[in-house]
């Protein structure tokens, strides 16, 4: 494997969220973007993996929780924080009742949640535990990969279980004590990249150049899809309210 091929499960797990995290900040900021008006002061990021998030989503808040179901990359999470007295961690697994009592215990009242259930077999009890775990009227914001036809060799690597449309998200949540507020398509250029690496050219590997052109998309296409969402994406992007039973 040469340095620039990347994907979790041909290098070491850790040690590809961390290149990840160093080669995409530019896109994660984006797609904090989309959580920012939801987000309130007790955060837990369920599927945190080693803090891909948590510098754009701890800083002011009074408490950040990661949830993850690997150790090592909690503790990659609790190393590179140690100083951030709002950063906690544990490890959890989120269709659990254990998750979720340990979700209210820290009296949660936002959930991030980006690119997790889709890894997940029982997605809806995922959902339905996160939804549990809320406060009434307080958000739980997700993002998941989009459109099942764009399913290719990227997903096989990441482990990706399905991609979604709207009509298979609000069918996961419609029996759910969640009222979907915004859903939309995110990253158009993207998805038209992940079809032909992933689907056409059916590339193996995740390349540091894929990264650095991702970055170079995110700045020219996040200020368009901010005055209008596009009918399709690489993401889809849901805020969902908690609502009583």
């Amino acid at each position: 494997m040469t340095a620039t091929d990347t994907g979790p499960q041909r290098e070491d797990r850790l040690d590809y969220y961390l290149r990840w995290r160093s080669l995409s900040g530019p896109y994660f900021d984006w797609q904090v973007e989309q959580f920012r008006p939801f987000l309130g002061q007790r955060i837990a990021d369920v599927g945190c993996g080693p803090g891909t998030m948590t510098a754009l989503l701890a800083p002011s808040r009074e408490l950040y929780l990661g949830v993850d179901l690997d150790p090592r990359l909690l503790e990659a999470l609790r190393h590179t924080y140690r100083d951030i007295p709002c950063v906690k961690a544990f490890a959890g697994d989120i269709t659990t009742e254990a998750c979720r009592d340990r979700l209210r215990a820290e009296r949660i009242d936002t959930i991030v949640c980006s690119n997790l259930i889709e890894h997940i077999e029982d997605d809806t009890l995922a959902l339905r535990r996160m939804a549990e775990a809320l406060p009434l009227g307080r958000y739980l914001c997700l993002l998941v990969p989009a459109f099942p036809a764009l399913y290719g060799t990227f997903d096989a690597i990441d482990g990706h279980r399905r991609r979604y449309t709207k009509a298979m998200l609000r069918d996961r949540v419609r029996d759910l004590p969640l009222a979907v507020r915004h859903l939309y398509y995110f990253n158009s250029v993207g998805a038209i990249g992940w079809l032909v690496k992933g689907r056409m050219l059916k590339e193996q590997q995740h390349r540091e150049e894929n990264f650095h052109l991702m970055n170079l998309v995110t700045r020219v296409l996040r200020p368009v899809e901010r005055l209008v969402h596009p009918p399709f994406g690489i993401s889809l992007i849901a805020i969902l309210q908690r609502q009583s039973a």
